[in-house]
C-alpha cells in the first residue's frame, strides 16, 4: 500500500510504501517513521500515489476533490513525430509560414521545423524554405 505525505521538515509531499517502517524525503532527506505520518492518500497502485503527490505539492496540503483521477489537460494535442512527417509530406516544399498556417496553432512553427531539421526528415533547399528529404 502507498500513501502521499507531506514531509514535517520541508512540507513537500512525496510517496511512501506503508510495508516500509522508515522513510526518507526525496527534498531534504529527512528520515520520517512512515506510521506516524498523516496520509493525503492511500493506493495500493503507485501511479495513482504519483498523482496525488503531483496534485499535493502543486495545490497545496490537502486533496481536496482528488479522487484518484487525472485533471483532464486543457492544452491543444501536441503533433507527434509521424503527425509532423505527414504534414511535411502534403507540403512538400514549404517555409516557416506555410507550416505555421498548416499547424492552425495546435504547436509552434519553429519548435515543429526544429523536430523536422533534427530528424533529417527535411532540409533547406534555399533561404528559408525547406523540404522533405
Amino acid at each position: 500500500m502507498f500513501a502521499a505525505v507531506v514531509c514535517p521538515r520541508c512540507r513537500k509531499g512525496f510517496a511512501v510504501d506503508l510495508e516500509h517502517r522508515t522513510s526518507s524525503c526525496p527534498h531534504c532527506g529527512r528520515q520520517v517513521r512512515t506510521r506516524r505520518m498523516k496520509t493525503h492518500f492511500t493506493s495500493n497502485s503507485a501511479s495513482l500515489t504519483a498523482l496525488a503527490v503531483a496534485e499535493l505539492n502543486t495545490k497545496g496540503r490537502e486533496l481536496k476533490g482528488f479522487h484518484g483521477k487525472p485533471v483532464a489537460d486543457r492544452r491543444p494535442p501536441v503533433f507527434k513525430q509521424p503527425s509532423l512527417e505527414d504534414l511535411a509530406k502534403e507540403l512538400v516544399e514549404f517555409d516557416l509560414s506555410d507550416l505555421e498556417r498548416a499547424l492552425e496553432g495546435r504547436m509552434d512553427a519553429e519548435e515543429a521545423l526544429r523536430r523536422l531539421i533534427s530528424s533529417a526528415f527535411v532540409y533547406e533547399c534555399s533561404p528559408g524554405r525547406y523540404r522533405i528529404a
